[in-house]
């Protein structure tokens, strides 16, 4: 028989020429390598990607600050490509939070080796100094590094009681005050991930009040239902503004980003153009009734 009759001896129905056979058994054993390829996708993922020569201008510079993840791959490795949609889930819930970034060991080993990568997938968590970073250990599972890294953003809230209320509200007059009346004990992380924005936490002060502690309060800024966020602005305390939008991260960010430029100032100018310190309590511009006294006469006697 000829090459192309012994190919077909014993098929039954249609049969494959032995060039077909042949294209066909390649392409088996070259489909677990283009299945382990990691592809990080701009337009589907809300991972960052990073170089060695990024690494500073994008999380070193910030580790004051902010709080990143690393995910530190192998382009190749399966294991890193089943990982990818564990960890885009962490990127998505904490977009605009947290940087949420991914290396390719593959391409910058060195950098890999330096941070004391040896096995891929690797989570380094980079908490604000002067907390050392360190690899997550055990199952990476996207609620676990969420809980980690939620747990790692500092809080710059002020929890409002009856006896402090009033410092907060007329110490440093040119910060704008963000109020969240709430119905539960403790502030909800978004708020405590706003407080610590690396530009509100110098600009805003955040304080937040329950239904059953700050009933006088709530009712002070009008506030009937719950949850709801407030801001006062001006060196009164004259204008409030109540928010109208998503309580989500981005939405209430981009509502108080309005403000922000104006707590920049470390000091204001007090009755004849004199400074006094921003820090500086002044409850009696919130009273009905002012009491006149040594420090509060500026305001009392000489201000409009």
């Amino acid at each position: 028989l000829q090459g192309k009759q012994r190919a077909q001896v014993g098929c039954r129905g249609a049969c494959l020429p032995p060039s077909a056979v042949m294209m066909f058994r390649c392409s088996l054993l070259a489909a677990p390598l283009a299945g382990a390829a990691v592809v990080i996708d701009a337009m589907k993922h809300d991972i960052q990607q990073i170089q060695a020569g990024s690494f500073d201008t994008i999380i070193g510079k910030f580790r004051d600050d902010a709080v990143s993840a690393v995910w530190y791959y192998k382009e190749s490795n399966g294991a890193d490509e089943t990982f990818l949609d564990e960890y885009q889930k962490v990127a998505k819930e904490l977009k605009g939070i947290v940087k949420v970034c991914a290396m390719d060991c593959e391409r910058f080993g060195k950098f890999c080796k330096d941070a004391g990568v040896a096995d891929t997938p690797t989570v380094m968590i980079y908490p604000p100094n002067p907390q050392p970073s360190y690899a997550l250990q055990g199952e990476l599972t996207s609620k676990r590094i969420t809980n980690v890294l939620t747990k790692s953003v500092p809080s710059f809230v002020t929890t409002l009681t009856a006896d402090n209320e009033a410092t907060f509200l007329t110490s440093d007059p040119s910060k704008p005050k963000v109020i969240l009346f709430s119905n539960k004990p403790k502030a909800p992380f978004i708020w405590r991930a706003l407080s610590a924005e690396m530009v509100f936490k110098r600009t805003i002060k955040f304080g937040f009040a329950t239904e059953e502690a700050n009933a006088e309060l709530a009712k002070k800024f009008k506030v009937k239902k719950f949850p709801t966020i407030v801001m006062q602005r001006g060196g009164k305390g004259e204008q409030k503004e109540t928010y109208s939008g998503e309580i989500n991260f981005q939405a209430i960010h981009n509502w108080v980003n309005l403000y922000s430029e104006s707590g920049m100032g470390d000091k204001v100018k007090g009755a004849g153009g004199s400074e006094s310190s921003s820090d500086e309590a002044k409850p009696w511009l919130i009273q009905d009734i002012p009491e006149l006294t040594g420090p509060s006469h500026n305001d009392v006697c000489f201000k409009s």
